[in-house]
């Protein structure tokens, strides 16, 4: 699979909820616990559940709320495979793509990607979060992190044109959990 082809398997993949009714009350009555709340969580039929965050007046406290979202569930959504067979299945997808393992890039990449991996919550962040990781890890600034990531992809041979830096992480996030599928199935 290229990228150009997971880009557009990934759209139209996620699940929206649309409430239509010729009662104005019952929309008003959303609209105002979205607004009062700042906040509000559905579960789907699978358990999984999705929230609707209201950013319409003050950002930050929509910040604030995706925050505690992802600090309050992060102990419920970590991987279940060893930290070993993460590693493994990184490095080789790392590896396929000839993504040079000496560059700072790549090694910034591996620390965004293996957490993203391993903590759901960080494969919905955007660019500015995901570099974060990197850069506090490395000890890095933003701009280095991102200069050294873009260099990187530039030199591997991953065919990437047109794709922005967080669905080209998110492409190999979705490829290492594949392997660490496959890696899963094999018999020991």
């Amino acid at each position: 699979m290229n990228c150009r082809d997971y880009q557009n398997n990934r759209r139209g993949s996620e699940t929206g909820i649309y409430i239509v009714c010729s009662d104005k009350g019952l929309l008003d009555k959303i609209n105002n616990m979205l607004r009062f709340k700042g906040i509000i969580g559905v579960a789907d039929a699978e358990g999984k559940f999705h929230y609707f965050v209201d950013g319409r007046k003050r950002m930050s406290r929509a910040i604030t709320k995706v925050e505690e979202i992802v600090t309050k569930n992060a102990a419920n959504i970590e991987l279940d495979a060893p930290e070993s067979m993460v590693v493994s299945a990184l490095r080789a997808v790392l590896i396929f793509y000839d993504f040079d393992m000496s560059l700072i890039g790549t090694t910034a990449m591996y620390e965004i990607i293996r957490r993203m991996v391993i903590y759901r919550d960080v494969y919905y962040h955007g660019v500015r979060e995901l570099y974060g990781i990197a850069a506090d890890r490395l000890k890095l600034s933003y701009e280095q992190t991102e200069r050294d990531i873009r260099y990187t992809v530039k030199k591997s041979s991953l065919n990437n044109e047109g794709m922005k830096t967080t669905e080209l992480l998110r492409f190999l996030a979705d490829e290492v959990i594949y392997r660490l599928e496959e890696m899963k199935r094999q018999p020991v």
